[in-house]
């Protein structure tokens, strides 16, 4: 028989050996190959992020999230004890891998499930630091472990943790034991108490389940199974535990990675955030700009602000060059300029900042590139980009709302339209920025004289509603299922939006309708891992025809000629386009503007509306985003060298009579490059499908690095555990609630290791139906409970109601008796005249009151005496008198 078992044994292995041995061969090369080239200062902080320009000159070097690195000797003991103790309980014992750790986890990955629970702390300093990867296959887990033992042959137990606890991520931005402790304690880790120790020590097993911000609870409960694991081990007593696991987290969160240095230059920090999410992108990370409920929506904003601040974090930790398009000398000159402008307003609000406040733009039209950008008037006391915060922008919308899509329904600038009566979706008479209604107009001037009717009246003719989804093409970030639902008063700016944006979709007109996301960022390099993480290819997304970008900007000329926006025009430039933007009671002011060359966006307005008078700018502080527009135009007009051309009119657009416009019906001629383009076109779009579908498919191998028997092991995992619950059946009681509860966060841990994207995200609709099916079924026995409970009461109540009845009648039996025998005994008393006549009848009315007390009757009682009886021949027994 055991000849037989190892006969098996021995089977297997060779089969084994004979698919997978090279790869293993391969992996242990690697390892000894990676090993060798480990040193102590790879566990270091790493090079600062540094930022270049556009010459690729250094002009910032971010500072690093954590400046200190802690000293083995300098480290709290109680926080080295207290991981080991939870992560590696055999850490002194082992030399890199724990071979008993290492069956377990081989028998894991043998029934399909993910490959953990192995690793040892100096796995996971090799899997974190070295490695960087955190994909779950049997060839990184072999790389690993010969990485960490020969880390173990060059440096000491006391180096590894040091390592480790200076290196680890603790979630918001925190690496390392020490930053961690000053950001959710505002402690030096040497002064946390243990239960502070288990918070920390916890939250790297998965910093997103445990983050105590986000989820008080989880962390709660990870610490205090921390404090379990230490009293079991007599790292604590029971009384201690007791006491800890008792108290609430007790943060006093303090950021102190303020990083000035990217918040004193508006340009810097705009590129950090685009790095950041370059990152993200690279990570798979998809981004949106439109959604079906606003469901959808927060969920989506709560996935965005957990990836965006840990890989801002990352990027600030170091080892990132951030190559942009900054120019120091126009952005520096757009700064003065502003500052010279907005110069004679001094106020500040209570948190120091100036007011009103700014926001300015610049994009290169041919590029997409942002030249310049000012997200306020000065960065003292004040690190907001007002670039990127999110504002009402007013009429500023209605050329990409309404009157571009109008231009491609056939208006030209001089179709008739009238101005009218009209009510918005909510029944509300919209009004012009004067009074009344004006009648038959050009849609030329409309827009010169920004009539909010016609705009609304251009959107609502569009019933497919499409600005939204342009608005989504041109990444509109802050719009929401709201504005849709508000239809065509977005037309009237009733979305928010941020300068960016604005300047983003107007040179899309100057690029005949092609949008470019504006970006100052060119390449993101990852020096650690050697390799360009993100490189900008300007890729141009067709939203508009050319026909209307043209007829937009034709419509646009005329604002600065003729209509609200002639404080706009420059002096050295005749062909400039543009369109202001109010919103009620002259909150927000803006205006953007543009030449074939660039765009600028700008926007001037309090932080609140409890600044200056209620929020509302002045007669001359309306004037400044055109004044301002003015000055930089000009400025770059002759920096750049732009030639004093008109914007380029395509070959299907000719100028009619009466200063009209007209689009051309017949389609231009098909040469045979344009033939030839639409071949290369479609075969490339027909491989960008087939690929994408493929990846949808084989993420998990493309992107995790997993081979379809270990995800399909995986998936076959998660599917019988959402079967086996089912079979269960309904919730038998309430007392089952928890159990059934911790069966399906185990279901949920179970996918959390499904690397399929497509079928992750049905695995977790299932579970999210469960959890609903749970919570009805408990809400359902909760009910059954209380209406038990509830016709327990009433049956109580009823006996008592009987007992007491039965009570009260027998009383009453017993007090009848007592007043036929006592009103005897009175009218006897006063037939003979008694001398205690008057004490019998006080016997005989109390005996009354206690009757009618018990709810009986108890008639007054006349007593007629003969006259010779008495000096009075009437008395009577009456309660009444008392």
């Amino acid at each position: 028989m055991l000849l037989a078992l190892l006969i098996i044994v021995v089977t297997v292995v060779g089969v084994a050996w004979a698919k997978y041995g090279g790869q293993v061969k391969q992996a242990v090369t690697d390892g000894y190959t990676i090993a060798a080239t480990v040193k102590k200062e790879d566990f270091a902080p790493k090079q600062p992020t540094v930022v270049k320009d556009r010459n690729g000159q250094v002009i910032r070097t971010l500072s690093p999230n954590q400046p200190i690195y802690l000293a083995y000797k300098d480290i709290n003991p109680g926080i080295v004890k207290g991981l080991v103790a939870v992560e590696d309980r055999r850490f002194y014992q082992h030399h890199g891998v724990d071979p008993y750790a290492v069956l377990r986890s081989v028998f894991s990955y043998a029934r399909g499930r993910q490959i953990q629970g192995g690793s040892t702390l100096t796995q996971q300093l090799v899997k974190n630091d070295v490695l960087q990867d955190q994909s779950q296959s049997p060839m990184r887990k072999i790389r690993e472990m010969v990485i960490a033992q020969e880390i173990e042959k060059r440096f000491t137990k006391q180096n590894i943790l040091e390592f480790y606890l200076n290196d680890t991520y603790f979630g918001h931005g925190q690496f390392g034991i020490g930053s961690a402790a000053k950001f959710y304690f505002n402690k030096d880790q040497k002064q946390l108490t243990p239960a502070e120790i288990a918070l920390l020590v916890g939250i790297p097993n998965n910093p997103t389940l445990y983050d105590p911000l986000a989820n008080a609870t989880g962390a709660r409960n990870r610490r205090n199974t921390v404090l379990y694991v230490w009293e079991q081990q007599g790292l604590i007593g029971k009384k201690v535990f007791d006491q800890e696991s008792t108290k609430p987290l007790g943060l006093n969160i303090t950021n102190t990675n303020q990083n000035a240095n990217i918040t004193d230059n508006y340009a810097v920090s705009y590129a950090l955030t685009n790095a950041t999410e370059a990152l993200m992108s690279a990570s798979g990370f998809t981004f949106q700009y439109g959604f079906k409920d606003a469901k959808a929506q927060q969920n989506y904003n709560a996935q965005y602000n957990n990836l965006y601040q840990q890989d801002y974090a990352q990027i600030l930790n170091g080892g990132y060059v951030i190559n942009t398009t900054i120019d120091m000398g126009i952005q520096q000159k757009v700064e003065q300029l502003a500052n010279q402008l907005y110069a004679p307003y001094t106020a500040k609000d209570s948190q120091g900042r100036l007011q009103p406040q700014l926001a300015s733009t610049v994009v290169d039209n041919q590029t997409g590139d942002v030249i310049a950008i000012l997200g306020g008037r000065s960065t003292q006391n004040d690190q907001v980009n007002r670039a990127l915060s999110a504002r009402p922008f007013g009429s500023t919308a209605k050329p990409i709302v309404a009157y571009a899509e109008a231009f491609s329904r056939g208006y030209t600038p001089m179709s008739n339209v009238v101005d009218r009566a009209v009510t918005n979706v909510n029944g509300q008479p919209l009004q012009n920025y004067y009074a009344g209604y004006r009648g038959n107009m050009t849609v030329r001037h409309a827009l010169e004289d920004s009539v909010n009717t016609v705009a609304y009246q251009l959107a609502a003719q569009d019933t497919q509603k499409s600005y939204y989804e342009k608005l989504g093409q041109m990444q509109f970030s802050a719009i929401t299922p709201a504005d849709l639902a508000n239809g065509p008063a977005m037309a009237l700016g009733s979305f928010r939006t941020n300068t960016t944006e604005m300047a983003g979709a107007y040179a899309t007109f100057a690029r005949g309708g092609e949008f470019i996301a504006p970006s100052n960022l060119t390449t993101l390099y990852d020096s650690y891992n050697r390799r360009t993480v993100f490189q900008n290819g300007h890729e141009k997304k067709s939203v508009f025809s050319a026909n209307a970008s043209y007829m937009m900007i034709n419509t646009m000329q005329g604002v600065l000629k003729n209509g609200l926006g002639k404080a706009a025009a420059l002096n050295n430039y005749p062909y400039t386009a543009g369109k202001t933007g109010t919103t009620d009671n002259y909150h927000d002011i803006s205006f953007v503007g543009q030449t074939p060359r660039f765009t600028i966006a700008n926007w001037t307005g309090y932080d609140t509306n409890n600044s200056g008078n209620n929020g509302e700018l002045t007669e001359s502080m309306q004037m400044l985003p055109m004044q301002l527009f003015k000055s930089e135009g000009e400025y770059l007009v002759g920096a750049l060298k732009e030639a004093k051309t008109d914007f380029p009119m395509p070959i299907t657009i000719k100028k009619v009579a009466n200063n009209n416009l007209a689009a051309l019906p017949e389609k231009k001629k098909k040469t045979a490059n344009d033939r030839i383009d639409e071949t290369l076109t479609a075969l490339a779009n027909q491989r960008k499908q087939a690929n994408a579908a493929r990846l949808a498919d084989l993420d998990y191998r493309l992107i995790y690095h997993l081979s379809k028997a270990e995800e399909m092991r995986r998936e076959k995992a998660v599917t019988s555990a959402v079967n086996s619950f089912a079979n269960q059946g309904d919730l038998p009681s309430l007392k089952k609630y928890d159990t059934y509860l911790r069966q399906i966060q185990d279901i949920r841990y179970k996918n959390q290791k499904v690397r399929r994207q497509s079928i992750k995200r049905d695995f977790d609709n299932q579970i999210n139906r469960l959890v609903q099916n749970l919570n009805f079924q408990q809400a359902m026995l909760q009910e059954a409970d209380q209406d038990a409970q509830l016709a327990k009461f009433n049956q109580q109540k009823a006996a008592i109601e009987q007992q007491r009845e039965a009570e009260r009648q027998s009383k009453l039996a017993d007090l009848q008796n007592q007043y036929d025998s006592q009103l005897a005994a009175v009218r006897q008393a006063y037939a003979t005249n008694a001398s205690d006549k008057e004490t019998q009848r006080q016997k005989l009315i109390s005996i009354m009151n206690e009757i009618r007390a018990y709810g009986g009757s108890a008639p007054d009682v006349n007593l007629n005496i003969p006259a010779s009886s008495s000096s009075s021949s009437s008395s009577s027994a009456s309660s009444s008198s008392h």
